[in-house]
């Protein structure tokens, strides 16, 4: 297995790999997403690949506010998935310290991440390779009408 820097060629592997972590968004916005990120060097893509790609990371670096960082930017994994046959392999392990490698080679000193709070599987990830949780949140939303 290698891991690569994605470009322009490999929009249509992460596409397939980000599609099978977030089901609910077209492929189109996906593809839309990808390419601009790629363009705008914005966000940065890391690719695993076996015979055929088999994970990916996305990473970017953020200059708002990130729970629990104290510098900026915070190199920030956006999202990150194995296929199913591979899990257990140190792919996603592999995946990371690719990422964070970069983010210190361009001068982030934290790497942040989140998962949902039912995604207990995400969350052992995180804390086996070194992470720590530094908040939890429940997020809501109140539907207002512009003429009450």
């Amino acid at each position: 297995m290698q891991i690569k820097k994605a470009t322009s060629r490999d929009v249509q592997h992460l596409v397939q790999l980000m599609h099978r972590l977030w089901p609910d968004a077209p492929m189109t916005e996906l593809s839309a997403e990808v390419r601009l990120g790629l363009r705008s060097d914005k966000m940065h893509y890391f690719l695993a690949v076996a015979d055929e790609p088999i994970g990916f990371c996305q990473l970017s670096f953020r200059y708002d506010y990130v729970p629990g960082a104290t510098g900026e930017p915070t190199a920030f994994i956006e999202g990150i998935y194995v296929v199913d046959s591979e899990r257990g392999n140190a792919v996603a392990t592999n995946l990371v310290e690719t990422a964070t490698r970069f983010a210190r080679s361009n001068g982030c000193t934290e790497l942040a991440s989140d998962t949902e709070l039912e995604n207990t599987g995400s969350q052992q990830f995180h804390e086996r390779i070194g992470f720590k949780e530094v908040e939890r949140t429940v997020h809501y939303i109140k539907k207002i009408s512009r003429y009450e």
